[in-house]
């Protein structure tokens, strides 16, 4: 079993969290060509990254992976046993990758000063306000993760997501976070054990990535 992936990968990252929070290793592999290349087509289809290859079987998607390597029971599950729980983890999840994670994304062409567009950048940011908003809402009044009081599918891809949010806000092009339950939430990941040495990893690279969109020295 193997796991193509690349560091800056926003969904790399998120499911590099769940492998910490399972506590597994499974190797790591970079796209053969690169993730858009017809050499990685061959093996993903979708020409999207991570991607897991099982012997002969391979699989796309970050929660699809995720809930596999569950299925599979491999490492500590990262969906609860409670119906409800993990039936609220698997929406915010999907809040995060097909709301949130979209809006932040319409900004990456907007970094470069060159390419900015003051009425775009204010637009987006206004969606993912929006959204962020949406997400608090849904977010579990008692924590101090996203849905409930352990780690799963939206913690992850809300601290990947939030990680782009932040390295933009450092350069005035969104807000900062203000949303106090997704700010417990972000905090406890951040404080969880096996998951610091990774966020704080990520964070230097999004921050990186911003500052040579920019031009600004490291």
């Amino acid at each position: 079993m193997h796991i193509y992936q690349l560091p800056i990968s926003l969904y790399s990252f998120k499911l590099r969290l769940a492998l910490r929070l399972k506590d597994i290793e499974i190797p790591f592999r970079e796209p053969p060509g690169g993730y858009r290349s017809d050499a990685f087509a061959q093996i993903n289809p979708a020409r999207t990254i991570p991607a897991l290859g099982d012997g002969a079987f391979w699989l796309a998607e970050s929660d699809a992976i995720i809930e596999y390597l569950d299925d599979a029971v491999l490492g500590r599950p990262l969906r609860s046993d409670d119906l409800q729980a993990r039936a609220r983890d698997r929406m915010l999840s999907r809040w995060c990758d097909f709301g949130l994670e979209p809006a932040v994304r319409r900004l990456f062409p907007l970094v470069a000063p060159e390419t900015r567009q003051p009425s775009a950048v204010a637009e987006c940011a206004e969606i993912v306000t929006v959204r962020l908003d949406r997400l608090e809402a849904g977010l579990d009044a008692i924590g101090p993760f996203a849905a409930g009081p352990t780690p799963g599918l939206a913690d992850c891809g809300l601290t990947a997501t939030c990680a782009w949010i932040d390295a933009l806000a450092d350069v005035g092009l969104l807000g900062r976070l203000e949303q106090p339950r997704l700010q417990r939430t972000l905090s406890a990941m951040r404080a969880h054990r096996a998951c610091m040495a990774e966020i704080a990893a990520y964070r230097a690279l999004t921050e990186g990535w911003v500052r040579a969109k920019i031009g600004a020295a490291p």
